[in-house]
């Protein structure tokens, strides 16, 4: 029995892709065998790139977007902005990891209890 190839995982930025490439295909009316022809590639590539299975090269991205009446950015997908809440505790964590190190007793005393008082109000 021949071994089996293990599965090759995309990064995020692949599905995104994807997604992107199928919402302006479609967007556009056309078909993937359409968007094939268009690009020079095959119609079962096409349905593997929206599928997220492959990642695309970037003269294929041109292609792609030539294809599509469109911009290679307009097929590249942004950045998903990051959580303003998690952004907050980072800053939060460090400042407070910062002030603990170089903190004299004075100062971790008016600290813990206010900590302490922020905390119960946080469950």
């Amino acid at each position: 029995m021949g071994k089996r190839r293990p599965v090759k995982r995309q990064d995020e930025i692949v599905g995104r892709f994807a997604a992107r490439l199928r919402e302006v295909r479609l967007a556009r009316g056309m078909t993937q065998a359409d968007l094939a022809e268009a690009a020079k590639v095959t119609e079962t590539y096409v349905t593997k790139l929206e599928a997220g299975r492959a990642a695309p090269g970037i003269d294929l991205v041109n292609r792609l977007a030539k294809g599509l009446s469109t911009t290679v950015a307009d097929l590249l997908p942004q950045d998903e902005p990051p959580d303003p809440a998690e952004v907050l505790r980072k800053q939060a964590k460090k400042l407070a990891d910062d002030l603990i190190k170089s903190a004299d007793r004075e100062t971790l005393q008016v600290l813990v209890p206010l900590l302490a008082r922020l905390g119960t109000g946080v469950r």
